[in-house]
């Protein structure tokens, strides 16, 4: 299994972003995948901050249906999420949002998927550049 955070579903959501087709490949053929619950919460956090414009309900709406349509889950939240995640911002100086998708990854056994090559950096962490994560389908 594979889990993929915020930067993919941002990728996937606009045509006009230069990963866009790759996102949709992944989502399509990369198979099991699901999302972290904390790119929910960090989508929503964008859209408040003016730095992600989009019609909210639809969305919301449309996510839905396309995680609904490709058989992505969302994972459930854990505090076991949060405690890696404390642990990784105090060794390796991640950001709050890229520590919650590694400790969701690493706690639920999982390789990450992202564009962001940071993640390569956290030992523990499998992590999967999008193109590797294509080629090992």
């Amino acid at each position: 299994m594979a889990l993929i955070e915020t930067d993919v579903i941002l990728a996937l959501a606009s045509s006009t972003d230069k990963h866009h087709s790759e996102a949709v490949e992944i989502i399509r053929k990369v198979k099991p995948l699901r999302l972290s619950p904390y790119a929910l919460v960090e989508l929503d956090l964008l859209i408040l901050s003016g730095k992600l414009k989009v019609e909210i309900q639809k969305f919301y709406e449309g996510l839905s249906e396309v995680l609904s349509y490709y058989g992505l889950e969302i994972i459930a939240p854990s505090p076991k999420h949060l405690a890696k995640s404390w642990e990784l911002r105090g060794r390796y100086n991640v950001t709050y949002f890229d520590s919650l998708h590694a400790g969701a990854a690493i706690i639920e056994n999982e390789a990450l998927i992202s564009y962001d090559e940071m993640y390569s950096n956290i030992k523990e962490l499998k992590y999967l550049s999008p193109r590797e994560a294509l080629k090992r389908r």
